[in-house]
């Protein structure tokens, strides 16, 4: 999909129905983006089954999440019913965070970059709050989109030996109202 097809997305809460599906997206989603940016050998350890009891352990706790600050939307097709894509948000899981939001992941298919989908799970889990978060270094098109969404980079660098990436922490310093945040703090992340 090429252009802005915003309103063919339903974006709501995960359901446990929906583990299946998002299990095997989660992995599809990966395996497109991080080819040539991640080791080849973690990318082939992903499996959609243990990817989907993820899913729904998620989906079983969302309600109960929300109240404690974590919020995972998805993004379901209106026409197809094809789960598009997802986001999660939540507290930050870094020892010494820029802010105290940070956006955990926006994960969209392919055969969906480009519709708009990914602005709605932005605005759905963070909206235009001050947050930051963590990006394959390599992702240039994972960097131009949080760009476009007021994001910079503020020097954070980590390297996860797991998957042999390396990522640059973003920022988003501004709320709503544009008033400015504190000073950037470098950390290192607590665990995904």
């Amino acid at each position: 999909m090429s252009s802005d097809n915003r309103s063919e997305y339903v974006i709501r809460r995960p359901l446990v129905g929906d583990a299946t599906e998002l299990g095997a997206l989660h992995v599809a989603v990966w395996r497109e983006a991080y080819v040539g940016m991640m080791s080849e050998e973690a990318l082939a350890r992903l499996n959609p089954e243990s990817s989907a009891e993820r899913w729904r352990q998620i989906a079983e706790r969302a309600e109960s999440a929300e109240r404690e600050g974590l919020v995972t939307r998805i993004a379901q097709h209106a026409v197809t019913g094809e789960i598009a894509g997802f986001a999660t948000a939540g507290n930050a899981r870094d020892d010494d965070p820029p802010t105290p939001r940070q956006l955990w992941a926006i994960n969209v298919l392919a055969a969906h970059h480009g519709s708009g989908v990914a602005d709605l799970l932005m605005a759905a889990t963070i909206a235009d709050d001050p947050a930051y978060l963590w990006v394959v270094e390599q992702n240039a098109r994972a960097q131009s989109f949080y760009r476009r969404h007021g994001f910079e980079p503020d020097g954070g660098r980590l390297h996860d030996e797991d998957l042999n990436a390396d990522e640059i922490r973003l920022l988003r310093r501004q709320d709503l109202f544009g008033n400015e945040l504190g000073p950037s703090c470098r950390s290192a992340r607590k665990g995904t």
